[in-house]
């Protein structure tokens, strides 16, 4: 039997199949997709001799990751090979939601009508350099290289493990990576593998509309998400001076946290966008004209070397701040209005809330509340904001009061610059575009999408790991970051994949050169030099 998917002609094919495949996050059809790649990985001769190492790695939720396992003829190296399958949805397609899988017919529709597109889309288009489409660029080409790759590795019996390795759910809370992590370090023990690289090959995000240039990414931007409710009291609109307004508390707050500097962080050249509310509103389910008691914030800040203790220790320093004025000035108001009452507004983490509920009601009916309302509520943000709401209703005595947690997903930050193997990458991707394209290759420090190369280095420390821990209320619960399995999978990270444009937006686009002749030589040169010759 020939190759499969080793011309550019081949490999533009295979990627139409899997785009055409509808896997947006929570749907049917990112159920069904691991049994298209399991097919796929089953043309191959090798693995229809060895059906065993293709693996469907359950989320316990009826997704599946899948993993298919080159094993080498005698080295333990491995490099897993990361991609995930999901992608967002297709609102913003409109009237073309029925073409944005087919990625020839939404092109064409678009080459007929250029209303949805900005200039820089339209040359493009007008130049035929890039293919559209849902998935086109985020990031199902990443998995087409790969079956590429582990095909050309079978033909050639190169000496390097191979593990493709491609997720669902990285678009929302990345199920699919957290629970493979467990599952390869399961495969990692019982076949004696020694990691030495996670590849992924997300996309490049461009720096700016007019960027054509390649980027390799060394790390990958981290992201968590402070949070803080805040508990007030409840009073009849007219007489708002018997109670305090959440809304009021939260102003104060949400004032003193978005966009603020002290986040900021910077990696050479590199910066971190600054924090900003994902939500902010009160916890009434309808209008009626008792005051808002209760509201929540998810605050979204962006990591490079801060870790969790970091960014929970400043958070806390500016609501404490935020909550000292908002008193005062409380107070002030009180004063002037002629109320001869004061008000204090202590300010909890989750983990201090916790032990003045159990002081109050003890273990065993606060897990209870924390179990009652976690089966409750699907959303895994919504969870951590109602057992905060629960268990601060239930010490009503201490409010009003505002709570500091965590709410998921937490993306820890990873970096493997300077690591001399990733800095010989690097040099590699470089040179190697160069000579054969005529392009560079350039370094950026941190990828700036969010990836689930997150889930694949350990950067933190044990200290940390408890603080997020101890400050989540789903934490172990609903949601888990298994951080022995990826201490136990740890290995510098590399993201190397190719040239596309405006991920989530309806001019999502790829640069059919680079994807399909491209990104293929760079790829099996980087493993080639670096693993198959000079890595012993």
């Amino acid at each position: 039997m020939g190759y499969l998917w080793q011309t550019a002609a081949d490999r533009e094919a295979l990627l139409k199949q899997i785009v055409k495949h509808d896997s947006i996050t929570l749907s049917e059809g990112e159920k069904t997709f691991p049994y298209l790649v399991k097919a796929l990985l089953q043309q191959l001769d090798y693995f229809k001799q060895h059906e065993e190492q293709v693996i469907l790695a359950p989320t316990g939720d009826g997704r599946h990751s899948v993993m298919g396992y080159y094993k080498a003829p005698a080295s333990k190296q491995t490099i897993v090979l990361i991609s995930h399958y999901d992608t967002v949805g297709i609102d913003d397609f409109s009237d073309y939601q029925e073409l944005a899988f087919d990625m020839d017919a939404v092109t064409e529709a678009f080459k007929k009508d250029a209303s949805y597109l900005d200039e820089s889309a339209v040359e493009d288009l007008e130049n035929d350099a890039y293919f559209f489409g849902r998935g086109s660029m985020d990031m199902k080409p990443g998995l087409m290289l790969h079956l590429s790759l582990i095909e050309k590795a079978i033909a050639e019996s190169w000496d390097i493990n191979l593990v493709l390795l491609t997720v669902p759910d990285e678009e929302v809370n990345s199920l699919g990576m957290r629970t493979a992590m467990t599952r390869l370090n399961e495969l990692r023990q019982a076949e004696g593998l020694e990691i030495m690289l996670h590849l992924n090959s997300e996309p490049t995000f461009q720096q700016s509309s007019t960027d054509h240039a390649h980027y390799v990414y060394s790390g990958s931007i981290g992201k968590i998400m402070p949070s803080v409710l805040c508990y007030g009291r409840e009073t009849h609109v007219g007489t708002p001076m018997s109670g305090v307004s959440s809304n009021f508390m939260l102003s104060y707050i949400n004032q003193a946290m978005e966009f603020n500097a002290q986040f900021k962080e910077h990696f050479e050249d590199e910066a971190t966008p600054l924090p900003v509310s994902l939500m902010n509103k009160d916890l009434k389910d309808y209008y009626d004209v008792q005051t808002p008691f209760r509201s929540a914030a998810l605050f979204n800040v962006f990591l490079f070397k801060q870790t969790a203790a970091d960014v929970f220790n400043t958070f806390n320093n500016i609501v404490r701040d935020a909550v000292t004025r908002c008193a005062a000035d409380y107070n002030n108001i009180m004063a002037a209005e002629g109320v001869d009452y004061t008000i204090d507004i202590p300010v909890l983490t989750y983990e201090e809330l916790v032990k003045e509920a159990v002081s109050q009601f003890g273990q065993a009916r606060v897990d209870e509340e924390i179990d009652n309302v976690l089966k409750t509520y699907p959303e895994l943000y919504l969870q951590n904001i109602h057992v905060v709401d629960h268990l601060l209703t239930l010490c009503k005595s201490i409010t009003p009061a505002v709570v500091t947690f965590f709410a998921p997903p937490y993306y820890p930050a990873v970096n493997s610059s300077f690591e001399p193997l990733i800095e010989s990458l690097v040099a590699t991707a470089n040179a190697t575009s160069v000579r054969e394209f005529g392009r560079e290759s350039k370094r950026l420090h941190y990828f700036n999408g969010i990836s689930d190369l997150s889930y694949a280095k350990y950067d933190a420390d044990s200290t940390s790991d408890a603080i997020y821990e101890h400050n989540t209320p789903s934490f172990n619960k609903t949601y888990h970051i298994p951080f022995d399995d990826i201490k136990a999978n740890n290995a510098p990270v590399l993201n190397c994949g190719p040239i596309g444009k405006d991920a989530h937006k309806v001019t999502e686009r790829l640069n059919k050169k680079n994807a399909f002749e491209e990104l293929p030589v760079l790829l099996e040169t980087l493993i080639k030099e670096h693993f198959l010759v000079t890595v012993k």
